[in-house]
């Protein structure tokens, strides 16, 4: 009878404190920082289609020398094709930066680990050392900032992910949207799964 009622009382005090801490499981996968000046803009396929001329305006107010986009396939049961296909197809817009200050990259898929890599020559290249990733705020950018960090940290190479226009939904109020709560369980588990897997490891 004493644990049934332990256990009605905790239910009890998560209902009522949920409004303190369910936002904090999409506050906590989201990272924004301010903007600031470096040395590349990196754009991830699938940041947003505005992307491109947001780089190129912090490229022009000279917070950036140069833009690196990372542009992933595209795959149907007929097609295989990347952004730049889409741009000379007429299909989609290309980037504004000019030709002397840009590089496009092309990854196997849009894990954030393996555009990194994929981005990681023309960095070098550039010797930037200091990258603004554009579109930083949203739910999984913490993740993606851990998987970018991963790569390319060992070559010094710093990141910081930074927000620009609305920054999309808030991920205080992420289980407002089927979506949200998607992309909140799926970082989650992309998060602890490799913890729990080295702790038990380690026991």
């Amino acid at each position: 009878m004493i644990r049934v009622l332990v256990l009605i009382a905790i239910a009890t005090a998560g209902v009522v404190t949920a409004p303190w801490w369910l936002p904090v499981l999409g506050t906590a996968l989201a990272v924004e920082d301010p903007l600031s000046p470096g040395d590349a803009a990196l754009v991830l396929e699938g940041t947003g289609y505005d992307a491109t001329q947001v780089a190129e305006a912090w490229r022009q107010q000279g917070l950036v020398r140069d833009v690196v986009i990372v542009e992933a396939p595209v795959k149907t049961h007929a097609l295989v094709a990347y952004w730049s296909d889409f741009v000379r197809w007429g299909l989609a817009a290309p980037s504004p930066t000019p030709t002397e200050h840009l590089r496009i990259v092309r990854s196997p898929s849009t894990q954030a680990g393996q555009q990194a890599a994929a981005a990681l020559p023309a960095l070098q290249q550039d010797a930037a050392k200091n990258v603004l990733v554009v579109g930083g705020g949203g739910i999984g950018s913490r993740l993606v900032e851990r998987q970018l960090a991963e790569v390319l940290q060992p070559y010094q190479i710093s990141v910081r992910m930074v927000a620009y226009g609305s920054g999309g939904r808030d991920p205080g109020h992420w289980y407002q949207n089927a979506d949200d709560r998607r992309a909140v369980l799926d970082s989650w588990l992309q998060m602890l799964v490799p913890f729990l897997a080295g702790y038990e490891t380690g026991t």
